[in-house]
């Protein structure tokens, strides 16, 4: 009994100083975010140590069931993570700097590094999965194994303590760009998603996007998309989303005759698309903004077009569902009115409408911006919180401060996991020779080469949040796109499209899988019908890839309007086509030639958009004059 007492009063030790660590996190963010006195290196090695502690203190605060043995390890980590966070900080000072990189780093500093990227390799493998850890140790092997490697990807090869002194203790790899982007944006990003939601932002964008599409058959399923798209334009994480939009969508959905796994597939697909959709994309088009030197305002106007076009498809494919098996809509006395429901909450979008205006309007920075849009939110919560209740809200804030830092944890982890991988990318050129392999096989051939950067870029976004999965996926595929003559802003909206579609492609598809655990589906089949339903989306990169002009830069308003056009057809064929219903169930032979007729108005050649508009409108025209079919269930 005595054991037990002592480790449930240890527990209560560790989640109290757990929620004072997350608070002190959450306002080292912000701090850094308005005041530059702290380094840029310096604050990348803060945030990963804090986040690193934020872990394994979390690990000792939910350790109750524990062993002693287990709990005794996790306070060992904190422990050494605490002696590796003082030496780090040291060791980067602007003089420690200079002298190691006069004298290189000592034998203390390799084993230091050693240790940090162990530690890093460990938490990511417990944080966000085996996919994202094995990918870096099978960089950091090709690293030092590079001599043995087959002639076309080989190198000299780098010693441990070559290979440590880049990862750890630069500013290209562990502490480089991608953590770069965690510090300065995703994780304001996060506390102003978390204040939203304690606010009640979240419900009433649910509420809202219900009240608008509940009428319509399949309402539930559109109030997903909706909802989801609202979401996730602004939270940075898909799963996230669906676990946030999901617990309310998919009991909806199931309820007015959606199969389980349609309904996770429905809500994996909208809220996966959230991150396709400016304004913030899961921070991405910060990120995109920096390794490119486009301007946001310029990414996120070309990203716009693509991500209406992917809801457009996901919209109309469960519509078309609906309509298939006869569901009907929503009881009316069920749903919310429009009226109603921004009468009581138009003010959530005031902090949004800030943060649209700071960046477009005002040309401010992403994280100025964000300070902006939070100092809104507070100012509005505060005033609604003393109008309602006479308190100020410092328990929303408070438990928004420790959940913003808590959900930083994997995504911080995923950034520094993923910094190994464009590190050793960088050291050992293998992304300058992946262009070669590219050109090689695909024989110059532009349609091969999207091809194959599409599937690397999926294969390389399994398992990882959005920001990591498109800075990797833009290390390694981008270049060669670039290089075929592609427009910089189309290669890398390709390979971060392809990147963010790993989320409902199976065998990780991570969006599909959180659906099914909400929907009580079989994982599999859920899986394989998000990818189906997201299979409409898949066309969309090729055509901006062809035809630049659908993403508005750089082009005449004529062009603009024409592509756009032609881009809506070929979506709106490949839900039809998806679905194989339109008023009744289609023929093999329809769907073959719907599609055909897709994938033809892809290239931007007159006989092309002639043949793709008149096979379509043949196919369209013959399935909308016959009388309506549904399927019996």
């Amino acid at each position: 009994m005595q054991e037990k007492a002592g480790s449930t009063g240890l527990t209560k030790l560790a989640e109290r100083a757990l929620a004072a660590l997350c608070v002190a996190v959450s306002l080292f963010h912000v701090f850094v975010a308005v005041n530059s006195s702290i380094s840029v290196v310096q604050q990348r090695v803060i945030h990963v140590m804090a986040i690193l502690l934020v872990f394994f203190l979390g690990q000792v605060a939910k350790g109750t069931k524990d062993p002693k043995w287990k709990t005794a390890i996790n306070l060992a980590f904190v422990a050494l993570t605490v002696v590796l966070a003082v030496y780090f900080v040291k060791g980067n000072t602007l003089s420690a700097l200079s002298q190691r990189g006069v004298r290189g780093i000592t034998e203390a500093d390799m084993i230091f590094g050693v240790i940090l990227i162990l530690i890093v390799l460990w938490v990511s493998y417990r944080t966000v999965g085996m996919a994202l850890t094995l990918l870096s140790v099978i960089f950091i092997a090709y690293a030092y194994f590079g001599r043995y490697m087959p002639d076309i990807i080989a190198h000299k090869g780098y010693t441990i303590k070559k290979i440590t002194s880049y990862v750890a203790w630069t500013s290209e790899s562990i502490f480089g760009s991608c953590i770069g982007a965690s510090v300065s944006f995703v994780a304001l990003y996060i506390i102003f998603g978390e204040l939203l939601n304690a606010f009640g932002a979240g419900q009433f964008f649910i509420d809202i996007a219900y009240a608008l599409t509940g009428r319509m058959k399949g309402g539930p399923a559109e109030a997903s998309v909706v909802s989801s798209a609202l979401m996730g334009s602004i939270n940075g994480s898909a799963v996230a989303n669906v676990v946030t939009t999901g617990t309310f969508t998919i009991p909806l959905m199931k309820k007015v005759g959606y199969s389980p796994e349609f309904a996770g597939a429905v809500e994996a697909v909208a809220s996966t698309g959230g991150q396709l959709l400016p304004p913030v994309m899961g921070a991405a088009a910060f990120v995109m903004a920096d390794l490119t030197g486009i301007s946001y305002s310029t990414i996120i106007i070309a990203a716009i077009v693509p991500g209406l076009l992917y809801y457009l498809s996901l919209g109309i494919a469960v519509y078309l569902e609906a309509c298939k098996h006869g569901l009907g809509c929503e009881d009316e006395s069920r749903l919310p009115v429009v009226k109603q429901v921004l009468k009581a909450g138009w003010y959530h979008a005031i902090p949004i409408l800030v943060l649209i205006v700071a960046l477009l309007g005002f040309g401010y920075s992403a994280n100025t911006s964000a300070i902006y849009a939070m100092a809104a939110l507070l100012l509005i919560g505060c005033f609604n919180t003393l109008r309602k209740e006479k308190r100020l809200p410092v328990k929303e804030v408070y438990t928004s401060l420790v959940a913003a830092a808590k959900t930083t944890v994997p995504v911080a982890i995923a950034c520094a996991c993923a910094g190994i991988v464009i590190g050793i990318v960088s050291m050992t050129g293998i992304g300058v020779k992946f262009t070669t392999i590219v050109f090689r096989v695909s024989g110059g051939n532009l349609l091969g080469m999207l091809l194959m950067i599409m599937v690397a870029c999926i294969i390389m976004g399994m398992g990882l949040p959005s920001t990591a999965a498109y800075i990797i996926a833009a290390s390694i595929g981008a270049p060669a796109l670039i290089q075929a003559g592609i427009p910089q802003i189309a290669a890398h909206l390709f390979v971060f499209y392809f990147a963010i579609m790993s989320f409902i492609t199976p065998p990780v598809a991570m969006s599909a899988y959180a659906a099914s655990g909400i929907a009580k589906s079989n994982n599999t089949k859920t899986g394989v019908l998000a990818f189906m339903l997201g299979l409409a989306g898949f066309i969309i990169p090729f055509i901006y890839v062809y035809r630049p002009a659908l993403l508005l830069v750089d082009t005449g308003v004529m062009e603009s309007i024409w592509v756009v056009a032609v881009a809506t057809l070929a979506t709106v064929d490949m839900a039809v086509v998806t679905i194989g219903y339109l008023k009744r169930p289609m023929r093999a032979a329809e769907r073959i030639l719907l599609a055909a007729g897709a994938v033809t108005l892809v290239t931007p050649a007159v006989w092309s958009d002639v043949v793709g508009i008149a096979l379509s409108a043949v196919v369209l025209i013959l399935c909308l004059r016959s009388p309506q079919n549904a399927v019996k269930a």
